[in-house]
């Protein structure tokens, strides 16, 4: 006797469901149908403007001096070019192997401008696994000092300075920057990049 009248209550509740799923789902004439808000196009980015950087355009020869590795220099040779797209500098440097380094070291570095941020950025991903970014104000007075932004106690080297940059003429560069050691000491690097 249960049986039957559960089957009753089920098939009311599946015809109320049923015509509550009708109602539901029915078209709606009343309203209005519009169209989807067109997304919106962005202007292309302005590209940087490296007339105070296109001086550096070509190959340079540099060689640097550690205080601390006495009269042995590091010579490397960077060469410049600007990105086909505009956006970028790009600049590979290549340095032969040294007395106190198991290999040689390679380096590609892209530099551009961030004009909301309004400074120079530089990013650079080196053999090894080198990797690292800086960022600067720009020239000033002749003068562009790139922070040590990435930096990170390595060794027994625990902090160091940004690097400053001194354009002498459009062929010449001289660079100075400065590392501390766990022994406390301050050791300065130089540097003089030429044009070949």
């Amino acid at each position: 006797m249960t049986r039957p009248t559960h089957a009753l209550i089920l098939a009311a509740a599946f015809a109320a469901s049923v015509g509550i799923a009708s109602a539901q789902t029915a078209p709606d004439t009343t309203s209005t149908t519009t169209m989807p808000v067109k997304a919106p196009t962005y202007p292309m980015p302005p590209k940087p403007d490296f007339s105070s950087m296109r001086f550096l355009l070509g190959t340079w020869n540099c060689v640097t001096h550690s205080e601390r590795r006495g009269s042995e220099a590091t010579r490397s040779t960077l060469k410049y070019s600007l990105a086909p797209d505009g956006y970028f500098m790009k600049y590979t440097t290549t340095s032969p192997k040294v007395s106190y380094a198991a290999t040689g070291f390679t380096a590609t570095d892209w530099v551009t401008y961030d004009s909301r941020a309004k400074r120079w950025i530089d990013m650079t991903v080196g053999s090894q696994g080198g990797y690292g970014y800086s960022t600067s104000t720009g020239w000033e007075n002749g003068r562009m000092l790139w922070g040590a932004d990435s930096f990170l106690p390595d060794g027994d080297v625990t902090s160091s300075t940004g690097t400053l940059f001194t354009k002498v003429s459009d062929t010449k560069i001289t660079s100075a920057s400065a590392f501390t050691s766990a022994a406390g000491l301050l050791n300065r690097v130089t540097g003089t990049c030429t044009k070949a």
